[in-house]
């Protein structure tokens, strides 16, 4: 369990409310979180794997990890088809009311306001090509998750596993990455 919390506020430039199914992979999320034993009331996570069919989600919380570290973890996950991660310039601000938004999407249409996103493997999702299975999209995450995610959490404490029935107030982040890719 991690011991000391960092505030990220000064980087969110947005908030936005949202859904449980409009939550895709690589998206910053907010939202309150509550039961027995919980350190975080109020998780910043950079979402890993969205499982809402199994009632939970997986992510990195962002409150646990100063913004040197998040600096680090950022460019161990950036790089590499190997790991997930298809583009030249993956970490994007997307806009779901653009003109040129894929609606195929299984996430499409739910969030009104641009955010910020790491774009993951995601079902549905055109990457040069066919889109990706759903198979195909849960395998380069497994292979994120144990090649990379793994190798990170010896070192910090910082992945976590949320229950989506004790979630509320989900917001999607608009965060400031400026400052993170220099």
């Amino acid at each position: 369990m991690a011991k000391v919390k960092y505030s990220h506020r000064r980087r969110i430039l947005n908030t936005q409310p949202a859904k449980i199914k409009s939550l895709a992979p690589g998206m910053i999320v907010q939202f309150g979180y509550k039961g027995e034993n919980i350190f975080d009331e109020k998780p910043l996570i950079l979402l890993v794997w969205n499982e809402f069919w199994k009632g939970r989600i997986h992510g990195i919380n962002l409150n646990y990890l100063t913004e040197y570290k998040i600096k680090l973890i950022f460019g161990k996950l950036i790089p590499g088809p190997e790991r997930g991660v298809q583009d030249d310039n993956p970490l994007i601000e997307e806009d779901q009311q653009a003109d040129d938004y894929d609606d195929n999407l299984p996430y499409r249409n739910l969030l009104t306001e641009p955010y910020t996103r790491l774009k993951f493997s995601t079902f549905k999702e055109f990457r040069g090509g066919n889109p990706l299975s759903k198979a195909q999209a849960d395998r380069q995450m497994k292979v994120l998750y144990n090649e990379v995610l793994k190798k990170i959490m010896k070192r910090y404490d910082m992945y976590r596993t949320y229950k989506t029935k004790q979630m509320s107030t989900i917001k999607v982040i608009r965060y400031d990455v400026e400052g993170l890719l220099k």
